[in-house]
Parts: C-alpha cells; sequence; structure tokens
C-alpha cells in the first residue's frame, strides 16, 4: 500500500506559484522606492517612503482578515493588473515621483494575499530564494542610480515585471482567483456558515476524506465554502462534460463519475484513490443520489465510500451535515433542480463538520457495517447545527441488504 505524498503535487504547485510571485515582487520592490523617492527634495522624499510603507502595510493587511487562506491568494491575482495599470499610467506620465497609493496597495495586498495563503512548512530555500531576489533587485535599483536621472529605464523594468507578475498569477493561481471573483455572487445567493469541531482542527495539508449529505446541487460548493483548503470534489459527466465547464473541472482538479447506475467498480474510486495519494482533500456525496423527498434525508450509503477507505484505511474522515440545501433553487424540492421554486437571495445554509475520524479496522471488514457506521457520524453531525435527532442506522437483517430505491452508487 503506498503511502501518501508528504507533500501533494497540488501543493508544490501551489507553493511554486506563491514563491515565483513572491520573488518577483521582492525584485521590484527596490526599484518601486527609487521611483516614489525621486521627489525635488529631502522633506518631499522623507514623506514620499514613509508614505509608501504605510500604504505597504495597509495593502498587505487586507487579505490577512479575509476569513479563507487559500482564497486569499486570488488576491494577488486581482491586485496584480492593478498595479501593471499604476506602473503602465507612470511610465507614461510621470517622471519620477511616483505616487506612493498607487504602487503601495497593490504591491501590499498581494504580498498580504501570498502570505496568507501559504500551507505548510517553508523549506530554508524558499527563503534563501526570496532574499536572493530582493538582492537581485537591489542590485537593478543600485544600477538605476549609478546611471543617473532619468530613471526612465527603471520605470520599462517595472514595466516588465509587472507584466510577468500579471501573466504569472493568472495562470498559477487561477483557482483561488475564481472561487474570490465567485464570492460575491454566492453571497447574495447563501448566507453559509459553518460549525463544529473539524472546523478548528482541519489539516491544510495530507489526505483526507470529507462525507455529506446531498441535497443540492450546490452541496460541493457549500462545503468548499467553509473548508479552509482547497477540495477536490466529484462530479458526474453530465455536468462535468459541458464544453466551458469541463476546462474548469480540469483545472480544478475536479474527479469526474461516468453516468451508470453501478460503479462498484469504477474507474472515480481509482481516481479518488489516487488524489488521497496525492495528499489531497477529496469530498465525496456517498448516497451516489441527489435527495428526493421531505420523508427521507439520507438514503443509505454506496460501497463505493467503503471501497475507498479499505484500500486507505488510515484516511482521516470529517462527516459533514449540510441543512439548508433541500428547498433551495437547485433542489428536488417541489420538482426538478431550477423549476418550481424561487431563485435563491441570501438563504441560510449551515454546514456542520465533525472532528476527523479514521474508521474501525473491525468495521472496515464488511462493507455494510461501514457504511451504517458513516451514515450515523453523518446524521450525528447534525447535533452542531442543534437540530433535531434522526434515529440511528442499524445494519438490516440478512436478506435485506439490497433494495431498488438504494443503488450502489457514488458521486
Amino acid at each position: 500500500m503506498p503511502n501518501p505524498e508528504a507533500e501533494s503535487p497540488q501543493l508544490r504547485r501551489e507553493r511554486l506559484a506563491g514563491l515565483t510571485a513572491a520573488a518577483l515582487v521582492c525584485a521590484a520592490l527596490p526599484t518601486v522606492a527609487l521611483l516614489v523617492a525621486d521627489t525635488p527634495t529631502p522633506d518631499e522624499r522623507k514623506v514620499a517612503v514613509t508614505s509608501f510603507v504605510g500604504w505597504l502595510a495597509t495593502g498587505a493587511l487586507l487579505p490577512m482578515l479575509y476569513w479563507s487562506r487559500y482564497r486569499a491568494l486570488g488576491f494577488a491575482t486581482h491586485f496584480a493588473p492593478v498595479w501593471l495599470v499604476a506602473v503602465a499610467w507612470c511610465v507614461a506620465f510621470l517622471h519620477g515621483g511616483w505616487p506612493a497609493w498607487a504602487h503601495g496597495l497593490p504591491l501590499g495586498v498581494i504580498i498580504g494575499a501570498l502570505a496568507r495563503g501559504r500551507r505548510g512548512p517553508q523549506p530554508g530555500e524558499e527563503t534563501t530564494a526570496i532574499l536572493v531576489a530582493a538582492l537581485l533587485g537591489g542590485g537593478v535599483a543600485w544600477l538605476f542610480v549609478s546611471r543617473g536621472r532619468p530613471f526612465d529605464p527603471a520605470g520599462y523594468f517595472l514595466l516588465a515585471v509587472a507584466l510577468g507578475l500579471v501573466v504569472w498569477t493568472a495562470t498559477r493561481l487561477f483557482r483561488p482567483w475564481f472561487e474570490l471573483t465567485l464570492e460575491p455572487l454566492v453571497w447574495i445567493a447563501y448566507a453559509i456558515r459553518g460549525r463544529g469541531p473539524g472546523l478548528a482542527d482541519f489539516p491544510r495539508t495530507g489526505p483526507c476524506l470529507v462525507i455529506a449529505n446531498h441535497a443540492c446541487w450546490m452541496d460541493p460548493g457549500f462545503l468548499g465554502k467553509v473548508i479552509p483548503r482547497p477540495i477536490t470534489p466529484m462530479m458526474t459527466a453530465a455536468f462535468y462534460d459541458l464544453p466551458v465547464l469541463r476546462r474548469i473541472m480540469v483545472a480544478f482538479g475536479v474527479i469526474r463519475v461516468p453516468e451508470k447506475a453501478i460503479k462498484r467498480d469504477a474507474t472515480e474510486l481509482q481516481d479518488a484513490i489516487a488524489a488521497l495519494d496525492r495528499g489531497e482533500c477529496v469530498v465525496i456525496f456517498p448516497e451516489g443520489y441527489l435527495r428526493r423527498t421531505e420523508e427521507q434525508p439520507l438514503r443509505r450509503y454506496g460501497q463505493g465510500v467503503w471501497q475507498i477507505l479499505k484500500a486507505r484505511p488510515h484516511t482521516p474522515v470529517f462527516a459533514c451535515w449540510i441543512e439548508g440545501g433541500w428547498g433551495s433553487y437547485m433542489s428536488y424540492f417541489n420538482g426538478k433542480p431550477t423549476k418550481n421554486k424561487p431563485r435563491d437571495v441570501r438563504r441560510p445554509i449551515m454546514v456542520a463538520v465533525s472532528e476527523g475520524k479514521t474508521v474501525p479496522q473491525d468495521l472496515l471488514t464488511e462493507h455494510l457495517k461501514t457504511r451504517i457506521y458513516l451514515m450515523n457520524q453523518t446524521i450525528a453531525a447534525r447535533a452542531y447545527l442543534e437540530l433535531p435527532e434522526l434515529p440511528r442506522f442499524e445494519v438490516p437483517p440478512k436478506g435485506e441488504d439490497a433494495k431498488p430505491d438504494e443503488a450502489e452508487a457514488l458521486s
């Protein structure tokens, strides 16, 4: 049985993206400071430098106040073009005396976003790389100073750095930017809140499995909103294969689930196991089916979740309960999703996240015991939302395992 990677490829890509962006900023800062401080008098220079440092600090504080560490990386992608516009404007219309706020604020936001979104330990070589970039940037600024005024070449240097930063963050930090950009739209439709002990100690790195009830199409988004790290969900081929959506899902690493009824040996299970081996946070809805009725809030879990955990028995499982999805615009309440229901506006959605637990080894020997155990863990999470208790599930008598309305599925 392979051991999970100490650092997932997903995390390595994220760290490399952040490190490169930080190096570009550090290389540019000395030259930016030079052009901001290029004022007629010493007093004006002192004010300009002080203002620049103040705007840097103010900008860095903004991402630090944002609730999601991972999505805070999206601020770097948003503000890189802002800084590019500021540089282009100054190159075109100014010769020295660049406004401190126009450069300090966006650069501060970028620095704060990269620091806020960082996950895992910081190897010494990364710190060294940042210091080297800063020293190189200082050397470039010194060359401009030794060349003497006007400092027009310095502006073109910063224009190239800013353009590179825009391209790099747009391509390498696309996912946090995309999720951050959707935040206002999600906020209009839903008021999502998370509760439970699992949120406080949720691992920022390493493999884990998140399971939950499935009442509407937006459930993966609800979980992604409260879980403090990027998730790897599953999506049925009917949605995954849509032309534009497919490109986004591939970029996000979403696991494609083929449209078929029985999936005991399905490829998506192997994909989920491989994702765990890469150290990712895999999200599944073990019912494999959207809720259809008021009377049955949770269907029997399929065998897929057992197969995943049997293959990787030491994986911590975070059982969640999503309340508020049933009855929403994207649910089967009163008809198919998006039919016979008003659009959601600030609809309350509560997500309970239990503490992570590994399934007892004696239960993993039988698929039905594992499934019933996980179902009970899921309904137990309702207590964190102060919801009424649901009857516990019991292992049915022999011969009652398979029912037509409880098809084995995973989605």
